[in-house]
Parts: structure tokens; sequence; C-alpha cells
């Protein structure tokens, strides 16, 4: 077991995780209910969106209050996982919303005042996700040894493949749809749109990276997760036909929100099958004498 942690110790850290994302998501329902924007239904969807990434850490801690030790922490593990996706993928539509909240009588302007408020909680919270699900990995790799052992790694390789194929698959399908969105769209929206299609064509290309792997190790030089980052460029795009397209702008963020769902889940896939966090407890095996 991985130095300093024991099932006491991390259900003591639940239950502080639970009391924090409670406090966080009182301070993002507060700051919604007391301040005043120009456009108060971006402020309830940036709240709402912010609110649920505080929630996964109210539940994630909740789920680690009830360890009792390693055993039940493996069986369970993949409940962080998930919530920690979830937190990730729903900060991306809170921080499209919170690119849209006005001041009041100023339209057009940003609110920054009340937006740093509001993102400070929701940035707490998604590292607060983040570090738990990476605490009941440690937990459960010092106790087990690594998820996926040098052994059972070339079966992993074909999975790898399937998961590029089926990303090809839905991202091009998501693409074609944006493109027949803007083309049935006013073309001052066309400039907006070439971004969303940017974000939905990423997870073509990470598709297409992936079925090309040969090996669990040349997965993991795939660098997976820098493919999320690409989203973000998309946030005032995203917000901003959401806000004057109607039901089209909606659409169009729906479809950009499906490709961050398939980015964030390849992300956590992959991790999941090339043991990417497995690594720091082989180093530490390495160190250690026999």
């Amino acid at each position: 077991m991985l130095e300093g942690v024991t099932g006491e110790r991390f259900r003591r850290r639940g239950v502080t995780q639970a009391v924090a994302g409670l406090g966080l998501l009182a301070w993002v329902v507060v700051v919604a209910a007391v301040v005043e924007t120009g456009n108060p239904p971006v402020l309830v969807a940036t709240a709402a969106s912010g609110g649920l990434v505080c929630l996964c850490v109210l539940a994630g801690g909740l789920v680690a209050a009830r360890v009792a030790d390693a055993a039940a922490a493996a069986r369970v593990r993949h409940v962080f996982v998930v919530l920690e996706g979830t937190a990730l993928a729903l900060f991306f539509p809170f921080y499209w919303f919170a690119s849209g909240v006005e001041p009041v009588g100023e339209p057009g302007a940003f609110a920054l005042g009340v937006v740093l408020v509001l993102a400070v909680p929701v940035v707490i919270a998604l590292v607060l996700a983040l570090r738990s699900s990476l605490a009941v990995h440690r937990f459960v790799v010092g106790e087990f040894g690594p998820l996926v052992p040098d052994s059972a790694a070339p079966a992993v390789v074909p999975r790898i493949r399937a998961l590029g194929t089926l990303l090809v698959v839905a991202g091009a399908v998501l693409s074609v749809a944006v493109v027949v969105l803007a083309l049935v769209s006013p073309s001052q929206w066309a400039l907006l749109e070439v971004f969303g299609l940017v974000v939905t064509l990423t997870p073509v290309v990470l598709g297409l990276s992936l079925v090309r792997v040969e090996d669990v190790y040349s997965a993991r030089r795939r660098n997976v997760g820098a493919y999320v980052v690409v989203p973000a460029a998309a946030g005032y795009a995203a917000a901003k036909l959401a806000s004057i397209g109607g039901s089209s702008g909606m659409l169009f963020g729906a479809l950009v929100f499906g490709a961050i769902v398939l980015l964030v889940g390849a992300n956590l896939v992959v991790r999941e099958f090339t043991g990417e966090w497995d690594r720091s407890w082989r180093a530490a095996s390495r160190g250690r004498p026999s």
C-alpha cells in the first residue's frame, strides 16, 4: 500500500470532500440568487452548470466516506472516474455560459466580477474531482498493484483501436451536422460555426491517431489529454450562437458539447486501458528493495 493511505484516512478525506462540495454548491447558489445581471437566464445557466460540477464533488465525497478498505475502493473506483469525467465535461458549458454574462444596463459587456465570484468555487470543485479520482486510484494500486499489468498490455491494443474507430465515426457525424447547420444558417454566423467544426473534427483527428497505435506504450505517447484543450477555443462561439441563434444556436451548442463528451470520455478510457496512472507505482516499485 502507498505510504500514508489507509481506509480510515480515505474515509476522513471523503467526509471533508463532501462538506467542501456542499459548501461550494451553496456558494454558487447564493451568488446566483443575490447578484443582478443584464441577462438573468444566462446567469441561471452558468450557475446550474457550475452547481453540477460542485455536485460531482459532493457525490464523490459521500461515496468515499463509505469506503472501508482498498477492496471497497476497488469496487467503486469507476464511480470516481465517471464523476471526474462528468465534472470536466460540465466545466465547458459553465465556461461558455459564463462568457456571456452581462452587467445590468450594459448589453454586450462582460460581467467580470460576477463571473470571477462564480468561477472560484467551480474551479475548486473541478480540482477536487480530479484529485479524488487520483487518490482512489493510488489507494487501489498501492494495495493490489497496477490495473494494467505488463502481461495484459497487448490485450488492450484492439480495444484502443476500436475506440479510435468509434471516435472517427461519431466525430464525422457531428461534423456533418455542423456543416449542414452552417448551410441553413445566416451567413454572419459562418466564423462562429468554423470554431464549432474545429471542435467536432477533433475527435476524428484523435481517433485516426488511436487506430494506428501498435502497443500500449505508443498509446501513452499520443497525449490524449491535450486534445481536450482544443474545445476551449470554441467557448465564445458556442455561447454567442446559443444566445442569438434560437433553436439553431442551441443545436450548435449541443453538437459541440457532444464532441467534448467524446474527447473527455476518450481521455479517461485511454488512461484506463493503458494504465497511465500506474506508471508512478512501477517507478516506486523499482526503488523498493527486493
